[in-house]
């Protein structure tokens, strides 16, 4: 397929696979048998499992996108012109800061304050598209190293069968490493909120993610992703046409993701206001403990495989 050929395209559409395949678990359901009023039930446990590993990570990998096809039109486009992206679209930048030098270079530099106009943008082959504006200030650059604080003004992700749509303030590092076929990139983000709504069909539902600490790694060997992990830490507050919950969610070390997007090895905890979850993930299956009370004891114990996930989507 052209996404095995082309490894920026790869990079590009492994957020959209995902959120198809588990940003659209549903939230709410009825209760289960004897669960308490205040406790979680099946399906709750489900979404909450579902949504808590992927959506943050995505919407890190959509704040990676607005860099990279940042440094793209900067790259190729000269201030307050209309560029024409790579992939489709056009932007527009402004920039200040830094010097008449660093900033007619087409490079990042630290000091220098880009703000742009995405219409319809795609900055490489295979790339998400990009609309609406965003400011990103540079606060520092080296080789193989970038980090930037990002504005974001009704940014929209258009992604094969979703639309995202994020607002809010973060800052993102990232590093890239090479060793001889293999290319490892690290991207540090935080940010103190960001809400991001999604759109698939008649189907809308927003998330505002809060306290953001969050590290994905991706390896690509030849081309091809051979490693994809994340860690860190997050609230979420979810809006779904099924539910509304808000839980904060640490992971226990990384967890691995597939090609795909979906998580393949890990742990993660998830706290709410009176119970606790716990996340086990090796491939194809997720267990899910849930703790009413969060009291240490175990109530119940589903288990999910990443098919039925898959499955519900939409």
């Amino acid at each position: 397929s052209d996404m095995k050929k082309n490894a920026n395209a790869r990079l590009a559409l492994i957020p959209a696979a995902a959120l198809l395949a588990l940003l659209a678990a549903c939230g709410g359901g009825g209760d289960d048998a004897g669960t308490p009023v205040t406790g979680v039930t099946e399906s709750q446990a489900q979404a909450m499992s579902a949504n808590s590993a992927v959506v943050p990570s995505e919407t890190a990998d959509a704040a990676t996108t607005l860099l990279s096809t940042t440094q793209a039109v900067v790259a190729g486009g000269t201030a307050s012109q209309t560029f024409n992206c790579a992939g489709g679209g056009t932007a527009v930048f402004t920039a200040s800061g830094g010097s008449l030098g660093s900033l007619t270079n087409g490079q990042l530099d630290a000091g220098e304050v880009y703000s742009v106009t995405y219409t319809n943008c795609v900055g490489s082959a295979g790339a998400a598209s990009l609309s609406g504006s965003a400011t990103l200030t540079v606060v520092s650059a080296a080789a193989g190293a970038v980090e930037v604080t990002t504005s974001t003004s009704g940014i929209v992700v258009t992604l094969p069968q979703r639309v995202l749509t994020l607002n809010g303030t973060s800052t993102l590092s990232q590093t890239v490493v090479t060793s001889g076929a293999s290319t490892t990139t690290t991207n540090h983000w935080t940010s103190p909120q960001i809400v991001v709504t999604s759109q698939r069909n008649a189907r809308n539902s927003s998330f505002t993610l809060t306290g953001i600490d969050i590290t994905r790694s991706i390896t690509t060997t030849n081309g091809v992703i051979s490693a994809r992990s994340s860690s860190g830490t997050h609230t979420m507050n979810a809006v779904l046409p099924n539910g509304t919950w808000t839980v904060t969610t640490a992971t226990n070390g990384a967890v691995s993701y597939d090609a795909n997007g979906v998580p393949t090895q890990g742990a993660w905890t998830i706290t709410l206001p009176n119970n606790r979850i716990g996340v086990s993930v090796v491939p194809g299956t997720l267990t899910v403990t849930v703790d009413f009370g969060a009291d240490g004891s175990i109530d119940r114990t589903y288990t999910f495989t990443s098919a039925a996930i898959g499955a519900e989507a939409g």
